[in-house]
């Protein structure tokens, strides 16, 4: 029997709507970074809706840089992630009609070595 819903997920996410910046690792030309939307965002990854078809090939390398918004602050123990990600799934999205552009979900795992930093708290 097949369970359905099963969470995978090694961290605990947060819906938001957050700046992110991705750019591929290893481009045959330097690239410069896409600017996008994270949807949700953990200490394990990043979910993100794009139009590029093409442009987030499955297990590709990006670094990814997504800053946390401070009305988001007090879910996240940081203030910006950054580091590496890997492509772990993309998948097309519904259209609501024929003339609409193509959109596609991404997920980002992000690497062992992502950084996160946190903010000092102000002083006075």
């Amino acid at each position: 029997m097949e369970r359905m819903g099963v969470e995978r997920r090694r961290g605990r996410r947060v819906n938001l709507g957050a700046p992110l910046l991705v750019r591929r690792v290893g481009a045959p030309e330097p690239e410069t970074f896409k600017e996008l939307v994270a949807h949700n965002v953990s200490l394990a990854g990043v979910y993100f809706e794009t139009d590029e078809e093409e442009g987030f090939p499955m297990n590709e390398i990006f670094i990814a840089s997504v800053s946390i918004p401070e009305s988001h602050r007090r879910e996240f123990p940081f203030t910006r992630l950054a580091g590496p990600s890997r492509v772990v799934r993309v998948t097309a999205l519904p259209q609501e009609g024929s003339e609409e552009k193509k959109r596609f979900g991404v997920a980002l795992e992000f690497g062992r070595d992502i950084t996160a930093l946190t903010a000092t708290p102000p002083r006075g």
